[in-house]
């Protein structure tokens, strides 16, 4: 899935790490990147972004006009199948610049408009009505919005869901196999509610080498049996390093998705982690999928929770 990604004021920095880390197929980055700031420091701060796709734009009394910045990005004719704006609610003309970007996307496009809202680390009512009261705007003006509390490391956890999930639907020329369950943009973009806000949660494992692992292989069933195990581990770590502090039992919809060496995820793996979903909410609609690695020595999961409007201190 290929992203229109607009970074704002001081969430900028976040594109940065896409621009730089961002997943890429068949050598091509999935996400287009684009930074637009109300600062020469920032501009100047700035070192993956190509610098014909930085903007600089005034921000005077709570005023920005980001017309001429949006024109220009839409000038470069990228293709892409979703867009996506990063915000900092901290950041006065991050936020207000983001929510103008997501109206006139609204006029020029019929694509699915993303945001992802960085709020502070919630730890008193005041902090958490302040910024809910700015991601319930973002969601006034975007289809889905993820939401990230700048939480120590929350950036990891960020760019690996996102760039999971960006692969989801891409097709590599050098691999010529499918997932054990095929999950593509369409499935990514029906589970996600507009109804609430989304939370991701992550988590991964490094494993030894092929020829190792194939050394060390029992018997098949004790195999498969390790690997279903290892696949409800990661499920429930992922669980513990969701984005902010939304109840997830509340939410409408859900999507797993693991990534790595085919001959690591297991069906049985991921019908467990369904219904461990299941049982945390027997309501809520469950997508799965995976999008295979060969020979990759890392397995990772995404999970989505989306359509989430209860908040937990």
């Amino acid at each position: 899935m290929k992203l229109l990604t607009i970074g704002t004021g001081d969430a900028v920095w976040i594109a940065d790490l896409f621009a730089s880390r961002g997943a890429r197929v068949n050598n091509i980055s999935l996400f287009k990147t684009f930074a637009v700031v109300n600062s020469v420091d920032k501009l100047k701060a700035i070192r993956h972004v190509d610098d014909k796709r930085r903007f600089y734009t005034v921000f005077r009394d709570g005023d920005v006009d980001v017309r001429s910045a949006f024109n220009s990005i839409l000038s470069f004719n990228e293709l892409y199948e979703a867009s996506l704006v990063i915000c900092d609610v901290e950041d006065e003309f991050s936020f207000y610049s983001a929510v103008r970007f997501g109206n006139e996307l609204e006029v020029v496009t019929e694509e699915p408009r993303l945001c992802i809202a960085m709020i502070p680390e919630l730890s008193d009512a005041s902090s958490v009505s302040v910024s809910l009261l700015r991601v319930r705007k973002l969601m006034s003006s975007f289809d889905y919005v993820f939401v990230f509390e700048k939480t120590p490391g929350f950036e990891r956890n960020l760019l690996k869901a996102f760039n999971v999930l960006s692969l989801v639907g891409e097709i590599d020329a050098r691999k010529r196999l499918s997932g054990e369950v095929v999950v593509d943009t369409s499935d990514f973009l029906n589970s996600l509610s507009g109804d609430g806000v989304t939370v991701t949660g992550t988590s991964g494992e490094i494993l030894p080498f092929k020829i190792i692992r194939r050394l060390r292989a029992r018997s098949s069933s004790t195999t498969i049996a390790e690997r279903t195990e290892r696949m409800v581990r990661l499920y429930e770590t992922s669980l513990t390093t969701i984005g902010a502090r939304f109840e997830i039992e509340s939410a409408r919809k859900a999507l797993v998705v693991f990534s790595g060496d085919p001959d690591e995820i297991t069906m049985d793996g991921m019908f467990e982690c369904i219904k461990a979903i299941e049982r945390m909410n027997p309501e809520m609609l469950v997508r799965y999928g995976d999008y295979p690695i060969p020979n990759s020595r890392e397995i990772n999961i995404v999970t989505v929770f989306s359509g989430i409007k209860k908040f937990r201190l």
